[in-house]
């Protein structure tokens, strides 16, 4: 009979523990397929009131469909004491050579201010069950005496995300998408300037990791031979190699986004040449992927306003980005104002 009231008086204590009062806001910029990988991007900003030092909480995308389920990396935002034992953990890791295993895509600690935004993107290989998903926020919350799920799943997408079908033979994908790029170039008469960002450090897609510190001319031949053995900042090497060679250059560009599809940076490249390409279709669906909070993303979208009839917050968007000192976006107003005079 004790043993019975003993359980009774423990459950009782872990009911009344008091939940975390967490507030999301989730920001979408792109679920789908390109070419054999399924990319998601979008911003997670969190408010964690009341958050106690010890504790964390834990947030897991989860993709569902057709009584499938796959766990997205997890995001992990420590309290102030839990995020100090987490740091002496991994320095202890490092001095021992064990390697982390756990697949969280941030680990981060929650300030004083409780709140905190995170850029979240990944990739993972395309599936056809993907093409009725629908991607849910898992919330945990964890204490010293243990994890406790919540029980309101967050649903991030309001619709099942309809996915395109899978290719069956990525050649006809690769030439379906060249085939397009071309048929767009011809859409606009104008001809505007995108903006390239360097990338600045190797930091890699999870499937393409390698670091072979080629010089320029063998990173040239193996762009034509076997890309994938490049980094990021290898093939805007070569990229750049070509700049009086446009279609050599935009093909290194290309290819730079098919190897590295969830990588920022790859993606804001490949955007910019898709404008000077004018393929308005690619221009969205790669920076729906690119970092939002520098200037070259500024013009880039501006210009993609200004495409795409959007001319208000075109032209606001490249006004701020001139003011801010890019010389693309000041090359691109007077591009669309001398196009725009009346005879």
């Amino acid at each position: 009979m004790k043993t019975k009231a003993f359980i009774f008086f423990s459950l009782l204590i872990c009911n009344l523990l008091p939940a975390q009062n967490i507030k999301l806001d989730i920001t979408p910029h792109f679920l789908g397929v390109r070419a054999d990988s399924l990319l998601l991007s979008m911003d997670v900003s969190v408010e964690i009131e009341n958050m106690e030092s010890k504790n964390a909480v834990r947030l897991t995308p989860v993709l569902t469909g057709q009584e499938k389920k796959i766990l997205l990396p997890s995001i992990l935002l420590n309290g102030k004491q839990k995020q100090k034992l987490y740091l002496r953990n991994q320095i202890l890791r490092k001095k021992s050579g064990h390697k982390e295993e756990d697949a969280t895509y941030l680990v981060a600690g929650i300030g004083e201010s409780h709140s905190r935004t995170i850029a979240y993107r990944t990739s993972l290989p395309a599936e056809d069950w993907m093409n009725h998903a629908t991607l849910l926020l898992r919330r945990t919350i964890i204490r010293p005496e243990g994890e406790q799920a919540l029980k309101d799943t967050l649903l991030i997408t309001s619709q099942p995300a309809t996915l395109p079908s899978l290719q069956k033979n990525p050649d006809e994908a690769t030439s379906t998408a060249e085939n397009t790029s071309q048929a767009d170039t011809t859409t606009t008469k104008m001809k505007y300037k995108g903006s390239y960002v360097s990338p600045a450090t190797d930091d890699v897609d999870i499937r393409n990791q390698k670091e072979l510190n080629f010089n320029l001319e063998e990173a040239k031949i193996m762009a034509d031979v076997n890309p994938q053995m490049l980094s990021l900042r290898e093939l805007y090497t070569v990229a750049l190699s070509y700049a009086d060679n446009k279609a050599k250059f935009y093909q290194i560009i290309n290819i730079s986004v098919k190897l590295y599809p969830v990588h920022p940076i790859a993606n804001l490249n490949a955007a910019a040449a898709a404008i000077e390409q004018g393929n308005t279709q690619s221009i969205s669906k790669f920076l729906s992927m690119a970092p939002h909070d520098n200037l070259a993303y500024k013009n880039c979208r501006g210009v993609y306003e200004l495409m795409t009839g959007n001319t208000y917050e075109g032209i606001r968007m490249l006004k701020a980005a001139k003011t801010e000192g890019s010389e693309e976006a000041s090359y691109n107003l007077n591009v669309f104002f001398e196009n725009n005079k009346r005879p």
